[in-house]
């Protein structure tokens, strides 16, 4: 079940940011003699510009409600998600889900005042660490048992912990953040994605060690 929905959503993202990358690659001449759209909008007017420039007043209502349903659904999968997980944490307590499904809310409407560009810009450090690690279960999560052992679990988590670490200091114009150096010599550090390799070696290296104590044992 897991393979066929993550198809299905794979599929209509890809669908989705195809059509972005697109549309960005049509109007990207446009932008540049166009008053009424420019390289340095912030992203949300930038669209709006863009929807507004191909289909009118139409494509700004469309906009609109794409974005409220793909919020609302996002909310929705997140709250559900992170109430579920405190309720399992303190023994299938249905208290817990209902003042964790308040609390998120309560959170998501007071960070919802905020404009589109300082979302953005809080969102973005969480995600920096979140998302790698996020994709690394869901990659474990999916893989045949033999080959994600719990040592290489742990094994795989923390080094893509590590390797996320730079892109979230950077991302928070940290002072900390290091630049140069050997960071530039790890593959697709440029693109905010150096612990993708590291990740993949590490698991690799992991199994192979496994497979040898299993061999001897």
């Amino acid at each position: 079940m897991i393979r066929k929905s993550g198809f299905i959503a794979g599929l209509g993202l890809l669908i989705i940011y195809a059509g972005l990358i697109s549309v960005g690659s049509f109007f990207g001449a446009d932008i540049e003699i166009d008053n009424t759209l420019s390289g340095d909008m912030q992203r949300a007017n930038l669209l709006r510009g863009i929807s507004l420039a191909s289909l009118g007043a139409f494509g700004n209502k469309v906009l609109s409600i794409l974005i409220a349903l793909a919020c609302f659904t996002t909310a929705v999968g997140i709250v559900t998600g992170t109430a579920d997980y405190f309720k399992g944490i303190f023994k299938d307590s249905q208290r817990a889900y209902v003042i964790t499904g308040i609390l998120a809310c309560t959170v998501g409407v007071l960070v919802g005042q905020l404009d589109f560009h300082s979302i953005i810009v809080i969102a973005i450090p969480a995600l920096m660490i979140i998302y790698p690690i996020t994709i690394v279960l869901i990659l474990l999560n999916v893989m045949p048992e033999k080959f994600a052992s719990h040592k290489v679990f742990k094994a795989v988590v923390i080094a893509t912990i590590l390797f996320s670490i730079p892109d979230f200091l950077g991302s928070i114009g940290s002072p900390l953040s290091p630049e140069g150096g050997i960071l530039d010599w790890i593959p697709f550090s440029t693109y905010s994605m150096g612990w993708v390799l590291p990740a993949v070696f590490v698991f690799v290296f992991s199994n192979l060690i496994d497979n040898k104590k299993q061999v001897h044992s």
